[in-house]
């Protein structure tokens, strides 16, 4: 939820409206609600097993393993680490991805 919080209030907005939430707590519960929806579709898929055990060995290094899609769709949230742009995955997404995966 901080994570959210935290947005610009332009991109707070647009997502809003993209995904018909009234507000912050409904675009929470829509965001967690589809992620899970969507890895529970895909579990037994070998590269999802992989791409989620590479993204949260990763989380806060140099190197960039999340996808664009998981940035935009907010399960992922980017920022500046000194001198290189990392990644952080929200506590809510990671307990997900542990529940169904089993990581």
């Amino acid at each position: 939820m901080s994570s959210l919080q935290a947005l610009d209030k332009k991109l707070l907005k647009e997502k809003l409206e993209e995904y018909d939430v009234r507000d912050i707590n409904e675009l929470k519960d829509f965001i967690l609600e589809d992620f899970e929806f969507c890895l529970d579709s895909s579990k037994g898929d070998i590269m999802t097993r992989l791409y989620f055990e590479r993204l949260l060995d990763h989380e806060n290094s140099e190197w960039m393993s999340a996808y664009g899609d998981d940035i935009e769709n907010l399960n992922v949230f980017i920022y500046e680490n000194g001198d290189y742009i990392s990644y952080y995955i929200p506590t809510e997404i990671k307990k997900i991805t542990k529940k169904i995966l089993g990581l």
